[in-house]
C-alpha cells in the first residue's frame, strides 16, 4: 500500500507543463443551442468569465460554469481565456462582489458542468474534448493555450 502512495505521489509530482499541452479543452452549451446566434469568440468568452458580458445578443442572461479552482482544467482555461491562474483572481472577484456581481458557477467535476450546461438556460461551461457527448455543443476549443473556432484533432480513448 505505502509503495501504491509512493507511486501515486511521485506521478503527480511528475506532471508538467508539457503534460498540459497534451490536453484539449472544448467550450460547450446546451446541445440544442444554434452556435451561430452566440456570436462567441474568444474575446467573448473572456467577457463573458469575468462578467463583463452577462447576457446573450438574444437577451438571455449567461450563467458560465467552472470548475473547482483546483482542478487542472480550470487553472488551463484561466490561463487560457484570462490570462491568470484562479488563486490570482481572488482580489477581482473581490472587487466584484461589493458591486452586486458573482463569479461564475463552480462545480465539482466535468459531468456537473455538462449537467449544469444541459439543463440550465443560457449556460455556458468547459470540459475535456474528450468528454463531450450528444447532451452538449463544443463551441470553441483550447488546445495549448490557444483558443479556436475550429476543433483539434483529438487522440481520445475509447
Amino acid at each position: 500500500m505505502r509503495k501504491l502512495l509512493l507511486t501515486m505521489v511521485l506521478l503527480c509530482a511528475a506532471y508538467t507543463h508539457a503534460d498540459e499541452r497534451a490536453w484539449a479543452i472544448a467550450v460547450v452549451v446546451p446541445a440544442q443551442e444554434r452556435v451561430d446566434a452566440l456570436k462567441l469568440t474568444p474575446d467573448v468568452l473572456k467577457l463573458i468569465y469575468l462578467r463583463k458580458q452577462l447576457y446573450w445578443p438574444n437577451g438571455q442572461r449567461i450563467v458560465p460554469v467552472n470548475l473547482q479552482t483546483e482542478h487542472t482544467l480550470r487553472n488551463l482555461f484561466s490561463r487560457a481565456v484570462l490570462g491568470s491562474l484562479p488563486k490570482q483572481q481572488i482580489d477581482y472577484w473581490n472587487g466584484l462582489y461589493f458591486n452586486g456581481i458573482q463569479p461564475p458557477h463552480s462545480v465539482n467535476s466535468e459531468e456537473a458542468v455538462i449537467r449544469l450546461v444541459t439543463e440550465t438556460k443560457g449556460a455556458i461551461g468547459y470540459v475535456n474534448a474528450c468528454a463531450v457527448d450528444a447532451r452538449v455543443k463544443a463551441v470553441l476549443w483550447i488546445r495549448e493555450g490557444a483558443i479556436s473556432q475550429s476543433p483539434p484533432p483529438l487522440n481520445c480513448p475509447n
